[in-house]
């Protein structure tokens, strides 16, 4: 007998985009279809690590003895370092927390935080099935076109007013996730004077800080509302290091020991500790480093450069609507003012039209949905610019930045042309959905 709380949990978009694309190669395959897919879908990054973190891995042996649950003091001080030089927040290595991965963090965050926690949608699919598993309480908080899907203050405060007065916790992603849109410093203190009024705590996800593409704009909520907000952050976006599994948490500044306890003591019941070894490795991630700036620099402007360019080519699509990222790799297509016709082709609800679009002959692989906290009605998909050759587009750009933006096209065009093609074939899709040319047929179990 399986437990209803993982009944209730939707498969995480990884899995989910795989599994799409693996039964319609079946598919393809019984009709002797050989036509590749456009994959959208892989919310990764390309490039391989950095060499300072490669050759710390392969230099490393690893102890018998687990690190302390809070994390190796070394790496810790490296950190609180790197936020103070990045982002402007002074923290004592005591308030740093390392983790299994910034999904790591978040459950234990949930679970010592009393009170309901406010989710913003479209977002991350991670945050509902922790809080399922848990049985917390949560609230969508649904963002839209005109404010960019960002948390609009007046909308939050009409919800945190109209719930039960005790604490919340509201989650903010920073750069946006999965849209790239930026918040500005007034309106993060926006947000903050309302979290202030209504006793509200803030989990702020910046895991995409550092690929923001003009880094002068970031301001990290932790900076802003010092006292109430835990910061979120990892080396799995900015670094490519996910399989690393590091993450980080800076503690609010009002945190106490009770907190801190409380938080270690669900880390170790849960995972005992991040890897030893591999926080060994992570610390030259967050030293001052001149290696790891110029990567970091490369590697984001290769970033903005693809991501751009390929969400100008899905903006120009008629029916479609996108907001031009400020930062990671990925970016929103609404596709809601075509809604009559999407429902004509027998698209019902968002997570029909993941299936729909990995469909033959269009192959189109991508997250829509639940997957991305879409509500039932909302027509929004989800595209990753990361199907290309990281390692040779590093390379390139390291030798010959492209320096104007017919440069950066022919860059574009060279190593993304599998995603222009890609882009050119959901042209064709929606074509195809708004002329009545296009039927979903939905399988059934």
């Amino acid at each position: 007998m399986i437990d209803a709380r993982v009944d209730r949990i939707q498969q995480p978009d990884t899995i989910r985009f795989s599994q799409l694309v693996s039964e319609q190669k079946k598919a393809c395959q019984a009709s002797a279809c050989c036509d590749s897919f456009f994959s959208f879908g892989k919310a990764e990054s390309p490039f391989p690590i950095p060499d300072d973190i490669r050759i710390e891995i392969s230099g490393k042996s690893c102890p018998g003895t687990l690190a302390d649950p809070a994390g190796l003091l070394e790496l810790r001080e490296a950190v609180s370092g790197f936020y103070a030089r990045n982002y402007n927040i002074s923290a004592d290595p005591d308030r740093v927390i390392i983790g299994h991965g910034v999904k790591g963090l978040v459950l234990p965050i949930f679970t010592i935080i009393a009170g309901s926690v406010i989710v913003p949608s479209p977002g991350w699919l991670g945050y509902l099935p922790q809080l399922r598993i848990l049985n917390k309480p949560y609230y969508r908080l649904y963002g839209h076109f005109p404010s960019q899907y960002k948390i609009r203050p007046p909308q939050l405060a009409a919800m945190l007013k109209g719930l039960v007065k005790s604490q919340h916790l509201l989650i903010l992603n920073n750069p946006g996730y999965p849209t790239g849109n930026l918040y500005t410093e007034s309106d993060l203190r926006e947000i903050a004077s309302i979290c202030r009024e209504f006793n509200t705590l803030v989990l702020a996800n910046e895991a995409y800080s550092l690929l923001t593409y003009d880094l002068s704009k970031f301001i990290s909520m932790g900076s802003i509302y010092p006292e109430g907000t835990f910061v979120l952050n990892g080396l799995s976006m900015d670094r490519s290091a996910g399989g690393l599994r590091i993450g980080t948490c800076i503690l609010p500044e009002r945190s106490d020991q009770i907190l801190k306890n409380e938080f270690i003591k669900i880390l170790a019941t849960v995972y005992t500790a991040a890897v030893t070894p591999v926080q060994q490795a992570a610390i030259p991630a967050y030293l001052p480093n001149t290696a790891m700036d110029t990567y970091l620099h490369d590697t984001r402007e290769i970033h903005r450069i693809m991501t751009t360019e390929l969400a100008i080519r899905c903006a120009a699509i008629e029916g479609v609507r996108t907001i031009i990222p400020e930062g990671g790799f990925s970016f929103m297509a609404d596709l809601n003012s075509m809604i009559a016709a999407i429902r004509t082709a027998g698209i019902q609800y968002s997570n029909d039209l993941a299936p729909a679009m990995v469909q033959h002959p269009y192959h189109i692989a991508t997250v829509t949905g639940e997957a991305m906290m879409a509500g039932y009605d909302d027509f929004y998909i989800r595209f990753s610019a990361t199907d290309y050759d990281g390692t040779a587009a590093l390379e390139s750009y390291h030798s010959a930045p492209p320096k104007t933006s017919s440069e950066e096209e022919a860059f574009f065009m060279k190593y993304g042309a599998r995603m222009a093609a890609g882009m050119e074939m959901f042209s064709r899709w929606v074509s195809d959905v708004r002329s009545g040319n296009f039927r979903f047929e939905k399988k059934t179990e």
